[in-house]
Formats: C-alpha cells, structure tokens, sequence
C-alpha cells in the first residue's frame, strides 16, 4: 500500500483520512503522515478492527457508518483511504456521499477493490460527481482513484 501514498499531497497541512480494514494498513499509513507532518484520522466501522487499531498512536475512533456525518467539526480531507471492504458496508452511495461532503474541492478519494468491481464503482462514482477516475496497480492489489470535483454540486 506504501505506493500509492504518492497521492498525498506533499504540503504542510494536509489531512489523511482512513477506512481502516486493520493494523498492517493503518500502521503503514500513521508511520508515513507521522513522518511527513501530515494529520491523519482514522475510522474503523466495526468494533474487532478498532480494538485491533485503537493503541497506533494516532487519532482512531470506533464510527457508525449509518451516522448522518463521518467528519467531526466540519473537517475536511486533502486524501482518504477506503481500506475497508466497500461490500460489507450496507449502501455505498450513501457512504460514498458522505466522504464527498469531508472532501475539500480536488482532494483524492481511493478505494481499494478486485478488478471486477471497476466499471460499477466507475459509474457510481461519476453519478456522485467524481471526476479523473482511475484505477491504480500496486503490489498488493488495486485500488480505485478519483478526484471531487470543484464547484457546488450537490451530493
């Protein structure tokens, strides 16, 4: 996964937000903001990931995925991981929605996913205004990167 953090902007301020599906993912991704000076947040969505993540060393809290808001105090993301399995979550447009409304204008979403769940994923995320969506090969997988768009849609 370490690869695909060139997605993250490399500026001072930046905001990462994590979907974790477990310690390997979230360790590797609080190693690097640590790093870089960069502040990062991670959710787990299920009470076994968040035991499993609470002591990184980093913001880590337990999140309801049915909560109307996903980001505390109006906050919002240059980068956010979705680590976690997209299929085990109960309506994926509606969360793909809320991680739209935590992102700034142009700031990356990355889904991880199989290479059959790209044209879905695709077309999902175009109709929430998406835009310069692109899958990307790492050595562990593939992931899916896209971009908010700018302006005042509304999702």
């Amino acid at each position: 996964m370490e690869e695909l953090f060139v997605v993250i902007p490399k500026l001072p301020g930046v905001r990462v937000f994590q979907f974790s599906n477990g310690l390997q993912s979230s360790q590797s991704l609080a190693n690097f903001c640590h790093q870089q000076g960069h502040y990062l947040e991670i959710a787990a969505l299920t009470e076994p990931i968040y035991e499993e993540i609470k002591e990184i060393g980093t913001k880590v809290r337990l999140l309801d995925e049915n909560k109307e808001r996903y980001n505390l105090r109006s906050m919002q993301f240059d980068t956010i991981f979705v680590n976690y399995p997209w299929k085990k979550l109960q309506n994926l447009e509606e969360f793909l929605r809320k991680n739209y409304r935590m992102m700034k204008n142009a700031a990356d979403i990355l889904i991880f996913c199989e290479q059959n769940d790209i044209e879905e994923l695709i077309t999902l995320l175009e109709s929430l205004n998406f835009v310069a969506i692109n899958p990307i090969e790492y050595a562990d997988g593939l992931a899916l990167s896209a971009k908010k768009m700018h302006g005042w849609a509304k999702v």
